[in-house]
């Protein structure tokens, strides 16, 4: 899959953190979102912004890539016709429209799981900067289905600053 320059114009906002203005809210990952990933038509462009924990350096970042350690795939079971039955995921991620947030690396945990320090210490040290439940699982669906994923993760509790949700919103709106 090549891709091309990306532009915010038309781009799907989902947020999982409930503090962001502007975008679609899910409290979770689930069939709602694969649907609305699945049927969605225009441009193939996706800002997710999920809470996060375990930051080293605790500020919202926009996630350069991921480890999936959430122990499954949400494209397990029947092909869907929306997209190919192993999507690349290599250079999925958009990273360079919000240049005020430093990048970093989403460790996608099984929803409820909270590692012991001892457990992030070795999350850490596999590469990953944060842990979050919701962005992986979204950003397999969206690789799927053809889109490219701009990720914020924002440490729990946190929102991301006014600022930054001006230059999402924008970009082009809904």
């Amino acid at each position: 899959m090549a891709f091309t320059a990306v532009s915010l114009k038309g781009a799907r906002r989902i947020d999982y953190s409930g503090g962001a203005d502007g975008f679609e809210r899910f409290d979770s990952f689930g069939d709602r979102v694969v649907n609305l990933l699945r049927t969605s038509t225009g441009s193939k462009v996706l800002v997710v912004i999920d809470g996060g924990f375990g930051f080293a350096n605790a500020a919202p970042h926009v996630v350069r890539d991921h480890l999936n350690l959430t122990g499954g795939n949400p494209l397990v079971g029947p092909n869907d016709s929306c997209g190919e039955r192993f999507p690349s995921v290599n250079d999925i991620y958009v990273t360079d429209l919000v240049r005020s947030l430093p990048t970093g690396v989403a460790a996608g945990l099984k929803p409820g799981v909270v590692p012991s320090d001892k457990e992030l210490e070795f999350i850490r040290e596999m590469g990953a900067d944060f842990c979050c439940y919701n962005l992986v699982p979204t950003m397999i669906v969206a690789a799927h289905a053809g889109w490219r994923v701009l990720g914020i993760v924002v440490p729990e509790g946190e929102r991301l600053d006014a600022s930054v949700l001006a230059v999402l919103n924008d970009a082009g709106g809904k």
